[in-house]
């Protein structure tokens, strides 16, 4: 997407602020034209109205607000570990939305990580993938557990910066694969929440969320003897409340509407 790198930078340098502007431009374009492709193909093949395809696209208004609700809860069960331990550290959880900036127009990396970056791939592969793919009949498993792969490996492309960069190769292979399947299990929860919610708001706030929290941190359990074993179950609890509350949380006529 960087296709104007400038002197001092390549399009490998993805934290720099000139590629970073140049990149976000170019998705944000690339993303608005996958929207009006899938639209037109779902009024082709389907021969949707344009209240339809917005329904299909998961931008209906009266499915946001419960899926963005059903979206924090999830995620605030699942990284219940990570929260726990922010805490001790001195804050709480939401204390991480200190790092985005008043002005995001100068700090483009909050800008890429926050709001660009998650907006613009839940359009593409949650709206776009998954849309097209509910059109050509395929199966709603296959949409939650097979798209999110594409999403995973959408991700990849980072290893070539590393490489460039010259770290070393066992490293790059390393965190290519964590990436993967970081990427991809999330993937799973965004496309679930699209599905189950019928909404891309949920998957936006959760990729948000995410990105905020980052990876899951399991050694800082160390960090705390005294509550090394409370950090630990409160990791297992998260994850255990999590897969028990997804499928009450999204079935319709709970919280979002049937």
């Amino acid at each position: 997407m960087a296709l104007f790198p400038t002197p001092l930078a390549t399009i490998h340098d993805r934290d720099h602020p000139h590629i970073m502007k140049q990149r976000m431009r170019g998705v944000t374009l690339a993303t608005l034209v996958s929207l009006a492709a899938t639209s037109i193909v779902l009024w082709h093949w389907q021969s949707l109205d344009v209240r339809q395809i917005v329904s299909q696209l998961g931008l209906d208004p009266r499915t946001a607000v419960p899926s963005v609700v059903v979206a924090l809860v999830l995620m605030c069960v699942l990284f219940l570990g990570p929260l726990i331990t922010s805490h001790l550290e001195g804050g709480c959880g939401w204390d991480v939305l200190k790092r985005v900036p008043s002005s995001l127009w100068n700090q483009p990396i909050y800008l890429r990580n926050y709001v660009v970056g998650p907006i613009t791939e839940e359009l593409v592969f949650r709206s776009c993938v998954v849309a097209l793919w509910s059109a050509s009949n395929l199966s709603m498993t296959m949409c939650v557990f097979v798209s999110p792969v594409i999403f995973g490996v959408a991700h990849v492309h980072r290893a070539v910066s590393l490489y460039v960069k010259g770290d070393a190769l066992g490293r790059i292979l390393l965190s290519t694969l964590l990436q993967l399947l970081y990427t991809t299990v999330f993937g799973w929860i965004a496309a679930g929440l699209f599905v189950r919610t019928r909404s891309v708001m949920g998957p936006i706030v959760a990729h948000i969320f995410c990105n905020l929290q980052g990876l899951p941190d399991f050694a800082k359990a160390s960090q705390y003897p005294s509550y090394k074993y409370f950090i630990w179950l409160a990791f297992v609890v998260g994850l255990v409340g999590f897969l028990v509350l997804f499928e009450p949380m999204t079935r319709p006529g709970v919280f979002v509407p049937e």
